[in-house]
């Protein structure tokens, strides 16, 4: 398979696969992420946030019916997740950026294939992924198996977020982000400074996780972000207030990959030494190494020696 030069931005939109308009389509490899050279964020389903909140922002973007997702800040203040080069330093790659330019897309309550047929990789030579009988080529039925697992997760994000929604905790943090030709840009997303709603009684595991995920990638952010109504007055929100001990166990565990019983057990990886080493330091400045070490079912000595 080819792997030509992919330094054109994708400025298409996303249509329905069909025979009748994409039979034609030739795909190819990318060599880097030039096309979302412009991209402020990307779209996250809740299972993948808690990883990709190490290394960048997680907001929430509002939708025009209404509703809202989680999104990863492709740029900070200092940082971007690609480099000069348009090669990925963002640490793990977003789902939507490792399958694109395939998707899914609800239309009449059903979920169709979609494709952004505009995107590069369909420039120059590559493989069909309609064969002339109008079924899915071998390449295409292996897009379709990754999409679906991301597809469900996706799915399972929805009410989640409209637990969070519910809440009404979601404001609109307003603030700029430099894009690659230098130029400032001034995006609005819904974001939940006020850490104390975690410990919101009757709230999922899964809102909960996922709120404490966004409050903590999001610590630098919200000290610099403006609200998005100039007159908007607020009183300072306390960003400090500590997480659930369940909560913070859960989010780290997601984060590293690693499962609660992983971290119970005496298993000693590199990994669970990590986690160990993360929820022992955040329960010490949180001042809750007791209630961790009886979460964890260890002696509150032995959980001071993993930092």
């Amino acid at each position: 398979m080819s792997r030509p030069d992919n330094n054109t931005p994708n400025t298409g939109r996303a249509e329905v696969l069909s025979l009748a308009r994409h039979g034609q389509l030739k795909f190819h490899v990318a060599n880097n992420f030039a096309f979302a050279a412009d991209w402020l964020y990307v779209p996250v389903h809740y299972k993948e946030a808690s990883r990709l909140g190490a290394r960048f922002p997680v907001l929430f973007y509002p939708l025009p019916n209404g509703q809202a997702m989680p999104c990863m800040l492709l740029k900070s203040k200092d940082k971007s997740a690609l480099s000069a080069q348009m090669h990925w330093q963002g640490g793990p790659l977003p789902d939507v950026l490792r399958l694109y330019p395939f998707g899914f897309s609800q239309q009449q309550g059903r979920t169709h294939l979609s494709v952004y047929p505009e995107a590069p990789h369909f420039a120059g030579r590559g493989e069909k992924v309609i064969t002339s009988r109008g079924k899915p080529t071998q390449r295409l039925r292996g897009i379709i198996k990754q999409l679906a697992p991301v597809q469900q997760a996706f799915d399972r994000t929805r009410p989640v977020m409209q637990e969070l929604l519910a809440l009404k905790v979601l404001q609109p943090i307003t603030f700029t982000l430099a894009r690659r030709n230098g130029q400032r840009a001034r995006i609005t997303l819904l974001a939940s400074p006020d850490a104390s709603v975690i410990k919101t009684p009757g709230l999922s595991a899964a809102a909960r996780t996922l709120l404490y995920v966004h409050q903590q990638s999001c610590r630098r952010l919200f000290q610099s972000a403006a609200p998005a109504a100039a007159d908007r007055q607020e009183a300072p929100v306390d960003t400090s207030a500590r997480p659930d001990i369940e909560t913070l166990i859960q989010a780290t565990c997601e984060r590293l990959g690693v499962s609660v019983e992983d971290v119970r057990s005496r298993k000693r990886s590199d990994t669970i030494k990590q986690a160990r080493a993360a929820l022992a330091a955040r329960a010490r400045d949180t001042d809750q190494l007791e209630a961790l070490a009886e979460q964890l079912q260890r002696s509150v000595e032995t959980v001071k020696k993993w930092n």
